[in-house]
């Protein structure tokens, strides 16, 4: 028992030591082999030039919080999302697609909710677009291979702009949004900013039929809220937080 307390104490002194671009970088190589493993490697969308008619569109808006830098980072990434179509059985990675959000790649300091404390980080904002992305996604019938919900809940209903269970959390290198086109054409998402709205489309040219989501609060005590997802009457899925501040 000593022994092994010893080596889990060093393990946790490495990782205290260990720069974090590096401890990013192994991360980012451990996902490449999960990715080649999982078949994912080979079928993720990339930049090309489109010459299809996307003459259907389906649209999602959200009330956005007036913030300079968050709107900058925004930017940013969706000009590089917009250049993507995504083909029958591609998948888009978010951050295949958007980068290392450093200063060096255009994205500044916003508001980023880590560890449990609201605090500025470099490409700050950017889980308002994932989580967008994720909630239209599901309304378009797109599969969803990997998503995070935030842990903590820092909204109550005066300010939350989005249901709770529909948020997508991303964080460069650990937690990513991946979604496959499983539908028969190619799609594309398209975004727009004005004042205090962001709005989202994905754009496609055979008609879909939309999925009906709804996000129900089952569990809900002092400090956890359980939210489960239902599609059509069925459960996908189920989130949990914890309340905000974390005592």
């Amino acid at each position: 028992m000593k022994f092994s307390y010893h080596v889990l104490s060093i393990k946790e002194d490495i990782k205290k030591i260990v720069p974090f671009y590096i401890k990013v970088k192994l991360q980012l190589l451990k996902r490449s082999v999960r990715d080649v493993v999982k078949g994912y490697y080979f079928n993720y969308a990339k930049r090309r030039y489109s010459t299809n008619d996307f003459s259907n569109s389906i649209a999602l808006k959200q009330e956005l919080k007036p913030n300079k830098a968050k709107n900058k980072n925004l930017l940013r990434a969706i000009k590089r999302i917009e250049q993507i179509q995504i083909n029958p059985n591609e998948i888009l990675s978010f951050w295949r697609i958007v980068g290392n959000p450093s200063k060096k790649n255009g994205f500044t300091e916003s508001r980023s909710l880590v560890n449990g404390k609201i605090i500025n980080t470099i490409g700050g904002g950017l889980c308002q677009l994932s989580g967008l992305m994720y909630y239209i996604s599901l309304i378009a019938k797109l599969e969803i291979l990997e998503r995070h919900n935030h842990s903590i809940d820092i909204y109550n209903e005066e300010t939350r702009f989005t249901p709770l269970g529909s948020d997508a959390t991303v964080a460069y290198g650990y937690k990513d949004l991946k979604i496959r086109n499983n539908l028969n054409c190619p799609i594309k998402f398209n975004f727009s900013i004005e004042d205090d709205t962001i709005k989202v489309m994905i754009l496609h040219s055979s008609v879909i039929r939309h999925n009906v989501v709804e996000f129900k609060e089952v569990i809900s005590d002092d400090n956890v809220i359980e939210v489960i997802t239902i599609i059509n009457n069925q459960v996908y899925n189920n989130s949990t937080y914890k309340k905000y501040p974390v005592v």
